[in-house]
């Protein structure tokens, strides 16, 4: 029965497939590099569930448009796109406005109050994983580098920080928690001469020995802050990312110890969960976290 489902048969009626839908995808940022697993999964899952992908890529100052029927994707101006899955951060409004017509699922990105569906990560188990590695590994004094109160992510990763603290017995110091900008937070690559940084840096000087990163941009700022600086990474300070992917083939970036995200598969569970939204057989909101991984890299130092 599941692997009928799976092909697109309804259940008690298992002599024809599901009618073919239209699925819109549409990201928002700087650049499509991160897209690519998330769609990857997506393609993949498509052709078993009977689907044909649309795929739009919007600049944050665009966003309004997908709003506005003569800058929309063709499909969605006709009315024959049946469900949208949102990549990346989108405006409240946009996400709310686009929920009332069609069954969106985000990736990773909650939209309280909009009855959007989220397809996300385990931050409460990968970030237990982090702070037991970093513990294991001598590390007496953890910060957390990269609170930024405007987005979801990155709340829920400092709440899953003070939980891990707690459950391993440690004191959640409220001075070594270092916030970051809007800007910095939705940052793709490292940014440089920030008073987060700075504040980062004194914070190491005075005790800090091991920073848990909220993502792989802000780790790897923080990773290039310390060592201009002279600090020794991993001996002296530590550095942990999370959903690191930068550095992977790429020399000149730092092999992070970091959770890693099974990206093609929050793909491919957004498409899933549509259809349960399409078919009308669950009506309810659902928050879908997949499990973490731990990768150990060169910046931290080995467990004891």
């Amino acid at each position: 029965m599941e692997a009928a489902q799976t092909l697109g048969y309804r259940s008690g009626d298992m002599t024809e497939p599901t009618a073919f839908r239209n699925i819109l995808t549409v990201s928002q940022g700087i650049g499509m590099q991160a897209d690519q697993e998330y769609l990857a999964g997506m393609s993949k899952a498509a052709v078993m569930l009977n689907m044909s992908l649309i795929s739009h890529h919007y600049r944050l100052e665009e966003c309004e448009n997908l709003l506005r029927p003569e800058h929309q994707p063709r499909a969605l101006s006709a009315g024959r796109v049946d469900g949208i899955v949102l990549i990346h951060r989108w405006p409240m409004e946009v996400a709310a406005a686009l929920r009332k017509n069609l069954p969106v699922v985000s990736i990773v990105h909650e939209y309280p109050g909009a009855d959007v569906d989220i397809i996300s990560l385990d931050d409460r188990g990968g970030m237990d994983m982090i702070i037991s590695h970093l513990l294991s590994a001598g590390y007496k004094r953890i910060g957390f580098f990269g609170l930024c109160p405007e987005m979801t992510w990155s709340r829920s990763r400092f709440g899953a920080f003070a939980e891990a603290m707690v459950r391993h017995g440690c004191a959640n110091r409220l001075g070594d928690i270092v916030e970051v900008t809007l800007a910095e937070a939705l940052a793709e690559t490292a940014f440089s001469e920030s008073a987060s940084l700075t504040k980062a840096k004194k914070l190491t000087n005075s005790g800090v020995d091991a920073w848990v990163g909220a993502s792989e941009a802000t780790s790897l700022s923080l990773y290039f802050a310390l060592k201009t600086a002279g600090v020794k990474i991993p001996s002296a300070v530590g550095i942990t990312s999370f959903d690191s992917k930068l550095s992977a083939g790429n020399s000149s970036r730092p092999n992070f110890t970091s959770t890693q995200a099974p990206s093609s598969e929050l793909g491919a569970s957004a498409l899933r969960r549509i259809v349960h939204r399409i078919e009308g057989s669950d009506t309810f909101r659902r928050i879908i976290l997949l499990p973490c991984s731990l990768h150990v890299g060169n910046t931290t130092r080995d467990s004891r």
